[in-house]
Parts: C-alpha cells; sequence; structure tokens
C-alpha cells in the first residue's frame, strides 16, 4: 500500500469514513459489473497479470518515512484497460492479500485505497472523457495526452492529497513531510506515466482487445465522437 502506517497512526473517524467509503465502491461495482467478461480470455489473461504487477510492486517499493511507500500505483494504467469497478476490485483484492501476508496494516486498508486507487482511476477515467471531447481522437492523444500526462497529474494528485490526509488524521506537519515525503513521491510522476504510456502504446499496437478504454472505430476519427 502507498500509506501503510502503524496502527494507531490514523484518527478513527478518518479510518472509518475511509473505509465505509471504499466499501460502499467495492458493493457497487460487485453490484453492476459485467460478470461474463471474466469468461473471455481477451480480459482473464491480463487480469491476471495486472494482479501479479499489484501484487509484487509493493514489496519492491521504497521511501523515507517509514510506512510511507513509493512505487509505481498501475492505477491509471489498470483503469484503461480494465474500468474502474475492475481496478477497485483487483486492487483491494491485492492490497488485502499483501496486508495478510504482513505488508501493511488493516487500519490503512480504507485510506490507501481512496487515495491509490480510487483517486488516480478516476481521474484517468476523467481526463480521457475530457481529452475524448476536447482533443482529436487519434491514437497519439491516446496514448501521450491520456496514458503518460493522464498518468503522471493523478500520481501528482494522488500524492497530494496523501499529504493532506497526513497533516489532517495523522498529526503529521508540513514542513516534515514536504521534506521527506513529497518530493520523493513527486518523483515518482515521470515513471508512472511513462510505465503508462509505454504499456499502452505496446498494447493497443498489437493487443487492442486488452484495452478497454480503447476502440478502434472511435480513435480513427479525425475529431471527438458525435
Amino acid at each position: 500500500m502507498l500509506l501503510h502506517l502503524a496502527p494507531g497512526t490514523w484518527s478513527l473517524s478518518w479510518i472509518l469514513a475511509a473505509t465505509a467509503c471504499v466499501l460502499g465502491l467495492i458493493i457497487g461495482s460487485l453490484a453492476t459489473l459485467n460478470y461474463r467478461r471474466l469468461a473471455d480470455s481477451n480480459d482473464a489473461l491480463p487480469l491476471g497479470l495486472m494482479g501479479l504487477g499489484l501484487l509484487s510492486l509493493p514489496h519492491l517499493s521504497g521511501g523515507i518515512v517509514e510506512g510511507l511507500a513509493f512505487y509505481p500505483l498501475l492505477s491509471a494504467l489498470s483503469a484503461l484497460m480494465f474500468g474502474f469497478r475492475f481496478t477497485l476490485l483487483l486492487s483491494a483484492t491485492c492490497q488485502a492479500i499483501n496486508v495478510g501476508a504482513g505488508l501493511g496494516h488493516w487500519d490503512s486498508f480504507g485510506p490507501s485505497m481512496l487515495v491509490s486507487v480510487a483517486l488516480p482511476a478516476a481521474w484517468a477515467l476523467g481526463f480521457l472523457a475530457a481529452a475524448q471531447r476536447w482533443w482529436p481522437c487519434n491514437f497519439f492523444v491516446y496514448v501521450w495526452i491520456n496514458g503518460f500526462f493522464g498518468a503522471a497529474i493523478g500520481t501528482v494528485l494522488c500524492h497530494l492529497v496523501a499529504v493532506v490526509s497526513l497533516i489532517a488524521f495523522c498529526g503529521y506537519e508540513w514542513t516534515y513531510l514536504s521534506r521527506y515525503f513529497l518530493p520523493f513521491g513527486l518523483m515518482m510522476t515521470f515513471p508512472e506515466g511513462f510505465i503508462t504510456g509505454a504499456f499502452l502504446t505496446m498494447l493497443v499496437l498489437y493487443r487492442p482487445d486488452w484495452v478497454y478504454t480503447f476502440r478502434d472505430s472511435v480513435y480513427q476519427m479525425d475529431g471527438p465522437p458525435k
């Protein structure tokens, strides 16, 4: 998890609010999920591969402050490949497995899911909708504007919201976080954007059926879809 602080660090009200919000999103996703996609190898195989990535990357994370880790989140890439519901459920499953294996604490499950999964995933899809509305619909716009820049900006928002949460609900001071957390978090913007853009480029070229938000009928057009 991005935020895996020791038990007792977060305020109880924030833990309850964040956990309730995440559980609500999970229940809503389960109720509206298209389960037929799981029977299709074009969806099941990339979901499994993404799950391996989400399980593995937190174990390769680094950081300066104990409990505050840095690693590629892959939330934007997952959202563009599978949509918000699958991203939320897959990330929740992987984070729960990692917490059960000793990486992180249950107190931080809700806050970390909101900050590192729900926020960047929702941002990526919202940014995609805005780009489809205001930019020409072509391959380069999809890969570089949506993939690279969308994921990079989402990472900035993710770490800024993390800082606000730590100050408001954990008692951290801005001077401390601005020195030991935020600069290193912002350094993850380029890797996150590069990974997302590079993977989308390869997938759109060779396995476009793995990318839920990419449609040839849309991105071969000269303008926004009518």
